[in-house]
């Protein structure tokens, strides 16, 4: 019995020294100083102190308040955290992942920081453990959380954003290369290396321009002296030309910006690489096919040019001779071939302006007027032209204008005019019987301005509705019979068609075969006033002025010499002829003249440099008057750079010819009263 007491005293001490040794692990884990205990429970992070068994000893607010407890932390002191799966069952995102890596912890007792916690409410945490060793004996642990929600989304969106632009980059086949300051490539992409032919093995290291550039490729200067300017932290684009690793050449767009160090110091560039030799072969074969454009619409000037000289010349004494012929006395037979001389000179004449004017469309230096003019005029005008011509052919002219016509409109009159006639003109010529009837209405109107519409109506023969489709083209005639019956060149619709184009209008043709033809145009004008349209000076001339008066006459034609001396001969003028420029430079300097006619092209030397030296080195006032063969625009400013005064063109009527010269010699004429 008393062996038996001795035995449960010493079971009873044991005891009471296991408790009193766990009474004291958990003072040393729990009697912490209250600076302590406070800085923990102070934390603006989630903190939670477990002892070995996983029970709890300290827990703050925010800890509480991460995991949504609704108990205080005082209240949780002493609970058992072991059942971790049924803890983290639908508070993580993975609670098997979170409850195997908690045991992981738990037994390895290492510490691990900063480790990222996906919850199922999306949220992300950071989490430390820190084991607590006591003289070497694991104690317990401590574990911090913190929330960083926000900064994960953060770079989850921004590697989302890089991610995207990586792939846009690597879709656009954009190449991305890294040097230093010495050109010595240190990075390169897939792309890069797509483009230029070479491995990523083959680029690290190299010299970019060692491998891309020819020695003596002045484009290799720039490379460098891009180099430079990143060095001083500048960026710009350039293109340049490089070898490619199979030695074919291309070309690439660059796009360079200097890199840093952490203190600002530039360290090298990156480049961002386009390969554009397919734009840029473009671009040469369109420069090639531009200057060749170019040359051939030169070449077609000049073609024009004379053209115009060699056919307008001889037409100019035609016209000019026949003129001259029909003051004298003639007898009936005479009397009809002159006229039919006349009228296929203007025919001819007809034919050469509208290739002219095309040409001048074609070429964009058609100008469109925009003045003040009197439609009801123009139109009245037009049907005083041309109503003759059809009487002639026994056709009744009719014209009808609307009575809410603005009587003063912006526009350009004189294409206006043209375009009519064309119509008219082509009305008249396929027209054997009826009408010709020439229309303008108002379509629509407002305070300020007016939409009209032009009607040409005819009885004539009429259109196959198969080739209104091409009557616009040039060139165009429906068939070869009409072309040999009527004459023209096929440019007249086409001209007019353009015209109308060029002032924003349209034009409509319908017709039926042998029942007649109806042409509508419709353009819109802004009203004007009677201030807006041109101011007509009348001039009284005194014909009387060039009686005596010394005038040269420079032309190599012999025939036009005799067309303008005879002219000028009918009103008592001294005439004095020269044949090229040099000998009416040797004329002037020996004999005083009052005008100089100058022809342009001649043999020896020409109108232009022969008015340039007369300038120069004779006379600046004797009025120099241009004639030429040559219609083309731009010929008229090409004079008066020389120095001339003025600008006749060859075919010229004698009233045109008498009224330039009067203008630079009659000193007193006057406007009239």
């Amino acid at each position: 019995m008393k062996e038996e007491l001795e035995y449960l005293k010493k079971e009873l001490a044991r005891e009471r020294a296991a408790r009193m040794e766990a009474e004291r692990q958990v003072h040393d884990l729990t009697m912490m100083s209250d600076r302590q205990k406070t800085f923990l429970l102070s934390l603006q992070t989630g903190v939670m102190v477990e002892d070995e068994n996983r029970h709890i000893l300290l827990v703050n607010q925010h800890f509480c308040n991460l995991f949504g407890i609704p108990a205080s932390p005082f209240d949780m002191v002493g609970w058992d955290c072991s059942d971790t799966a049924e803890q983290s069952k639908h508070l993580f995102a993975e609670p098997e992942i979170f409850t195997g890596r908690i045991t992981t912890l738990l037994a390895e007792r290492r510490l691990v920081l900063q480790e990222e916690i996906w919850l199922a409410d999306g949220r992300c945490f950071s989490r430390d453990y820190v084991p607590v060793f006591i003289e070497g004996r694991y104690k317990g642990h401590l574990w911090n959380y913190s929330d960083i929600t926000r900064q994960k989304t953060s770079e989850i969106k921004l590697k989302r954003r890089e991610e995207k632009y990586r792939r846009i980059i690597e879709n656009m086949n954009i190449g991305l290369l890294e040097v230093d300051l010495q050109g010595h490539i240190h990075y390169a992409n897939q792309s890069f290396c797509t483009m230029s032919g070479y491995l990523v093995d083959e680029l690290i290291g190299k010299v970019a321009e060692d491998l891309f550039m020819e020695h003596s490729n002045d484009d290799k200067k720039i490379i460098l002296e891009r180099h430079e300017m990143r060095k001083k932290g500048l960026y710009d684009a350039y293109e340049v030309r490089i070898r490619h690793h199979s030695g074919e050449p291309k070309w690439w767009l660059i796009s360079g910006a200097p890199i840093y160090d952490d203190i600002g110091n530039p360290i090298g560039s990156i480049g961002i690489h386009l390969d554009i030799t397919m734009q840029k072969d473009l671009e040469i074969n369109l420069t090639q096919a531009r200057k060749i454009a170019e040359e051939t619409a030169r070449a077609k000037e000049v073609f024009l040019a004379n053209m115009s000289h060699e056919i307008r010349t001889p037409l100019n004494a035609i016209l000019g001779l026949g003129n001259q012929l029909s003051k004298t006395s003639l007898d009936p037979i005479q009397e009809s071939f002159l006229n039919a001389i006349n009228t296929s000179s203007d025919n001819l004449l007809v034919i050469i302006n509208d290739i002219l004017d095309y040409s001048k469309i074609e070429a964009g230096k058609m100008r469109i007027e925009h003045i003040g003019f009197e439609m009801t005029s123009l139109l009245r005008q037009i049907e005083l032209t041309l109503s003759q011509n059809a009487r002639s052919k026994g056709l009744e002219f009719i014209l009808e204008t609307d009575e809410s016509l603005a009587p003063v409109l912006i526009g350009d009159p004189y294409r206006i005019n043209q375009a009519i006639l064309n119509l008219l003109s082509n009305s008249i010529k396929f027209t054997e019987k009826g009408t010709i009837l020439l229309g303008c209405r108002v379509k629509d109107t407002s305070e300020t301005e007016q939409q009209l519409t032009i009607t040409v109506e005819d009885t004539g023969i009429g259109i196959d509705p198969k080739f209104l489709g091409s009557i616009f083209q040039k060139f165009s005639q429906e068939n070869v019979n009409a072309a040999r019956k009527y004459g023209g060149t096929g440019l007249g619709m086409a001209i007019t068609y353009q015209l109308v184009s060029l002032m924003k209008g349209t034009i409509e043709i319908e017709s039926q075969k042998g029942e007649g033809t109806k042409a509508e145009i419709t353009l819109r004008f802004p009203i004007g006033n009677k201030r807006d349209l041109p101011v007509k000076e009348e001039r009284h001339v005194n014909i009387d002025v060039l009686r005596g008066k010394r005038i040269l006459i420079v032309e190599d034609n012999q025939l036009n010499r005799v067309v303008a001396g005879t002219i000028l001969g009918t009103y008592k003028v001294e005439v004095t002829e020269a044949v090229n420029g040099q000998e009416a430079i040797d004329l002037m300097k020996t004999h005083d003249f009052d005008l100089v006619l100058m022809d342009m092209q001649m043999p020896v030397i020409d109108g232009l440099t022969a008015t340039k030296i007369i300038r120069s080195e004779i006379s600046r006032d004797v009025p120099i008057i241009a004639l030429t063969a040559n219609a083309l625009q731009g010929e008229q400013d090409k004079c008066m750079e020389a120095g001339m005064d003025d600008f006749i063109t060859k075919p010229f009527i004698e009233s045109r010819l008498l009224e330039v010269i009067l203008k630079h010699l009659d000193h007193s004429e006057r406007p009239a009263m």
